[in-house]
């Protein structure tokens, strides 16, 4: 079988959200993510609703500042799937 890496970027906002929920912080918003990271919210809105094209244009600097910015492990990010 073939595998395919599929970004996960809403599971990894919400389990950052419910590690900032733990500590009190603020949500992490897709708007407030866009502006952290530096790029557009259509861009990391596309990202979480796992288009294609996005995800197929996602450079290590972007995934590099999203994890960061999330405060994750790349894995958080991505994924392996069998097609």
């Amino acid at each position: 079988m073939a595998k395919q890496v599929r970004i996960t970027l809403a599971k990894a906002i919400a389990r950052a959200n419910l590690r900032r929920a733990e500590t009190g912080e603020k949500a992490i918003t897709m708007n407030s993510l866009a502006v952290i990271t530096g790029v557009a919210s259509t861009t990391i809105t596309r990202l979480a609703r796992n288009d294609d094209k996005a995800a197929a244009a996602l450079s290590l600097d972007l995934a590099s500042k999203l994890v960061t910015a999330l405060d994750c492990g790349i894995e958080d990010l991505l994924e392996v799937v069998e097609i």
